[in-house]
């Protein structure tokens, strides 16, 4: 596969790719601004952390069923249902948000994503060959962070026009770019090989048996010394993520930075996003393993963290350094981490281990919000801070020759089938 031709890949990759667009123009930018348009409705700081870590927390629940029923919906009926229920909804009841209960319904439906997390991955990867998948995760991202493009301008609108009716007109016609997206994916996508085989074998299955053996294949991977490390990664990093949600609060409160320098954020994130992905990962990933890729990423990542934390009010240039860095760093990272936790284990097992492992992940995460906004509280910085040691958490998981080495599991059996 080239760098930009989408003519090897499959069908579904094509479709995902070139669909995605449409969501990341708008919620690229929703998501960013959403803790400050709750800041400018009236919620404390506290309120939007409370929120954020009730989201979480539906999210864990819903993300134990999610192997369950992406398994037996499908992933493509899945990844439509779930789009309408977690994205076009929640858009749409943001867009006349005025008070805590509207903005803590759409972030309950929202918690839903949690099935597209799943679904929607092995939809897009799942029919490509293995050595396509991280660019296929890739190609997806870069889209979602090119869109961070478009950010300065809302970030210029606010400043002109108001930050309230500025952002209310974004989610409306979020609401209806995404409803788009979604209707145009399903009539030019697939149902995968690997899914229509998972719905024959988990049409007459309970909820509550397929939850009890997500349960037990993660127990089988914590079994295997390689996989221990690919969870640990995975939950640390994922985990730096989530409590990661008062970044545009903090720069425009407490460094002071103008709306469109905050919105330069994203820009500057899309631009280190792009870079790493037309130049750095062609030329890495032929040259070491997924493993030991998304270690090298993590170093990276830690260094922007380390610059950002040194920024100070009016440090402009130190500001979008870091988040240059610290982007790329990021980019590279999920792109590598979630191609290698498809790919370590047998496709019968893969949406209940991908799902597990979010789960995991998920109700670690539940008090994310609530930590998050606390430590914010305390000293903004003490969060940031917190975000950088779990990004070392994650890289110190990557460190060692097993983590570096290709395995492929076949975990229902605990029985290796790879070298590893």
């Amino acid at each position: 596969m080239t760098t930009l031709g989408l003519s090897g890949l499959h069908r579904n990759a094509r479709t995902s790719i070139l669909t995605e667009p449409l969501w990341a123009i708008f919620g690229t930018a929703a998501l960013f601004y959403l803790p400050l348009f709750m800041k400018d409705v009236g919620l404390s700081t506290v309120e939007i952390g409370l929120v954020i870590s009730v989201n979480l927390y539906m999210a864990a629940v819903i993300q134990v069923l999610a192997g369950v029923v992406t398994n037996r919906l499908g992933r493509k009926r899945a990844t439509f249902l779930f789009d309408v229920t977690s994205w076009v909804a929640p858009m749409a009841i943001w867009a006349i948000s005025d008070n805590f209960w509207f903005f803590l319904v759409g972030y309950l439906l929202n918690a839903t994503s949690k099935v597209v997390n799943v679904s929607f991955w092995l939809l897009a990867t799942e029919d490509s060959e293995e050595s396509q998948r991280p660019r296929i995760f890739a190609a997806i991202k870069v889209i979602i962070l090119l869109a961070g493009l478009l950010v300065p301008a809302v970030g210029y609108f606010a400043d002109r026009h108001g930050e309230l009716p500025t952002f209310r007109v974004l989610f409306v016609l979020g609401t209806l770019a995404m409803l788009a997206h979604n209707l145009i994916r399903n009539a030019y996508s697939d149902e995968t090989a690997a899914g229509v085989r998972a719905m024959d074998l988990h049409q007459s299955a309970g909820l509550l048996r397929g939850v009890l053996d997500s349960i037990r294949l993660l127990a089988s991977a914590f079994r295997n010394a390689t996989l221990r490390r690919v969870v640990g990664f995975f939950v640390f990093s994922t985990t730096a993520v989530n409590i990661n949600v008062l970044l545009s609060v903090y720069l425009a409160r407490e460094l002071g930075f103008s709306g469109i320098v905050v919105g330069l954020v994203p820009a500057v994130a899309a631009c280190g996003a792009l870079l790493c992905f037309l130049v750095v990962m062609p030329v890495l990933e032929r040259r070491a393993s997924t493993g030991r890729l998304a270690v090298y990423s993590a170093v990276v990542t830690v260094a922007g963290w380390v610059v950002f934390l040194f920024t100070g009010p009016g440090a402009v240039g130190l500001l979008l350094t870091g988040v240059a860095v610290f982007s790329i760093g990021t980019f590279a990272l999920e792109s590598y981490r979630d191609a290698l936790v498809v790919s370590c284990v047998h496709p019968d097992d893969r949406a209940d281990l991908f799902a597990a492992v979010q789960s995991l992940a998920g109700i670690l995460a539940i008090p994310g919000g609530l930590v998050a906004a606390l430590l914010y509280e305390a000293t903004p910085k003490l969060l940031f801070g917190a975000i950088l040691a779990l990004y070392v958490a994650a890289m110190l998981c990557g460190l060692g020759t097993r983590f570096s080495q290709q395995i492929t599991v076949r975990l229902r059996r605990a029985v290796p089938t790879g070298a590893g």
